[in-house]
């Protein structure tokens, strides 16, 4: 699978699932999961707790600035041309049938390669940056505070191109466990600082200095444990391999491009309302943009593994394996990702007031549609992850790039029009355009799925607890359901009830003995 003609290749059909077969899931799974909800925790934890800070202390226009700020650099990581997510699925080959050698070679390549990306952004981020205020009609007393938050964040991230080869190694280890851990530290020591900074009467500035050092920390620290797992070093330009750049790039490409669209769809909302509406809507829509995402940010932590399994699975011609990953990731990220998407979505308002206070009111709604958005969008997330890790590049990129031009036409249409709540709407009906209508098809093909009878049984077993949660997220809004603590205990008994009720209507007897065995033992190889 490492010729250019091979990387676009489909795979070979696969066959319905048993009942009885046992789901297929990634190495050390239990142990990923526990991580990647550490990881998730501290994200909300510092969202939640953080974001308010952040708000009251910096005001809207300066915060404004700093989201801004946060979403134009992110487009710099484009340069890394999908390099990342093709050295994962390299090093999942390799991991399979390879050598440590070969590892070592595969990642020392991709990191030289990724060196010259790395400094045309520098470059790139001190054009943002001297164009950054006259862009967005920032005031002029913070000119020039924006100017240096810009070359702060965007140096970060040029240094993190060639950087995150090292978490991309640990991706392809499927070792989630040992990144989570260092993301977690970075995360929550830049939140601290944060706090820190502004308690001390910081601004701008010395925020985006405390981020960027923490950050480069935590490449360090991957850099190191990186090192250790291959048994030597990763960053000797002796091991540079001229014949692993054809098949790097000719994966890059297509990650590339899904990269690009993911980026686009999920980040340039903000952009787009700063610069069709305001930089102060552009605040309260990141508002109820970080509500919303903690759908998919709770949902990943289950089914990131899947990507570098099925590329282990594909490299070792598994199909059996192949074919019960497939429905086994789509059923536990909708598993979650429904009872979620309700929960947030009917306590959206009582959320947001209770959270950041008043001022934000027009948060809920874009809440509620961005919670919509995610749902939709987990649908088919397992399988477009899966058909980039047997090699089938080419459908789910320009799906995903599809999806993204279509966001940012209907966001920009819709939202001068209608708004912030444009903006939102014009993403909802994109993705419900791209990856429902389009995707799930291609996807059911691919792995010789019957579609309906998929859905079908999708339906079922969601059905009755999707109703009854929904029914009881209205009784709390019936009863007038305030302050964090009832908002809170409110979402928890919303989604007791949900996962009590799918438990019999959405699980086979096989996914039963599975689940309560990953509850009990400690994680392992594939089940």
């Amino acid at each position: 699978m490492d010729t250019p003609n091979d990387t676009l290749a489909r795979p070979t059909p696969l066959r319905g699932r048993q009942e009885s077969e046992p789901p297929t899931v990634p190495a050390r799974y239990r142990r990923t999961v526990i991580t990647n909800y550490m990881y998730a925790a501290s994200l909300i934890l510092v969202a939640v707790g953080v974001t308010p800070v952040l708000v009251r202390s910096l005001g809207k226009t300066e915060y404004g600035i700093w989201v801004l700020v946060g979403s134009l650099a992110l487009y710099l990581e484009l340069l890394e041309f999908g390099f990342g997510g093709a050295t994962v699925r390299k090093v999942a080959q390799l991991n399979a049938v390879g050598t440590r050698q070969e590892l070592r070679q595969a990642v020392a390549t991709s990191f030289w390669i990724l060196a010259v990306p790395g400094v045309i952004a520098l470059a790139a981020g001190v054009v943002i940056s001297i164009f950054f205020s006259s862009i967005f009609n920032v005031p002029p007393e913070l000119e020039a505070a924006a100017l240096v938050v810009c070359l702060l964040i965007t140096f970060d991230l040029a240094v993190s191109i060639p950087s995150d080869t090292f978490g991309g190694t640990l991706i392809g280890l499927q070792r989630y466990d040992l990144i989570n851990m260092t993301l977690i530290v970075v995360l929550l020591g830049q939140a601290a600082a944060w706090v820190i900074v502004l308690a001390l009467g910081g601004g701008l500035i010395e925020l985006a200095i405390v981020t960027v050092v923490i950050a480069l920390l935590g490449q360090l620290a991957r850099y190191v444990i990186a090192r250790r797992l291959l048994g030597g070093p990763v960053l000797s330009f002796r091991l540079f391999q001229r014949r692993l750049v054809r098949p790097l790039a000719g994966m890059s490409v297509w990650f590339s491009l899904g990269e690009f669209a993911t980026i686009v769809t999920v980040r340039l909302d903000p952009v787009v309302v700063g610069l069709v509406v305001g930089i102060p809507e552009a605040a309260v829509y990141a508002v109820g943009q970080k509500l919303a995402l903690a759908c998919t940010q709770l949902v990943n932590p289950l089914t990131d593994g899947f990507f570098p399994l099925s590329s282990e699975l594909a490299a070792q011609g598994d199909e059996a394996r192949l074919r019960s990953a497939i429905f086994t990731g789509t059923r536990i990220s909708l598993a979650l990702a429904i009872p979620i998407a309700i929960t947030i979505g009917l306590l959206a308002s009582p959320a947001v007031d209770a959270w950041v206070g008043d001022g934000f009111e027009d948060a809920g709604t874009i809440v509620v549609l961005l919670a919509a958005n995610a749902a939709l969008a987990m649908l088919p997330a397992v399988g477009i992850r899966m058909l980039m890790g047997v090699g089938t590049f080419r459908y789910p990129a320009l799906a995903l790039g599809g999806e993204a031009a279509a966001n940012l036409a209907l966001s920009i249409a819709l939202g001068l029009k209608y708004g912030i709540v444009g903006v939102a709407l014009g993403s909802l009906i994109s993705t419900a355009l791209v990856r429902v209508v389009l995707a799930m098809p291609f996807i059911a093909r691919t792995f010789d799925i019957s579609l309906l009878p998929w859905l079908t049984s999708l339906v079922r077993a969601h059905i009755v607890p999707s109703a009854a949660t929904a029914a009881l997220g209205w009784a709390f809004l019936e009863a007038d359901v305030n302050g964090i603590g009832p908002v809170v205990g409110a979402g928890a008994a919303m989604m007791v009830l949900y996962m009590a009720l799918f438990s019999i209507t959405g699980l086979n007897s096989a996914e039963r003995v599975a689940v309560f065995r990953y509850a009990r033992l400690r994680g392992g190889s594939h089940a």
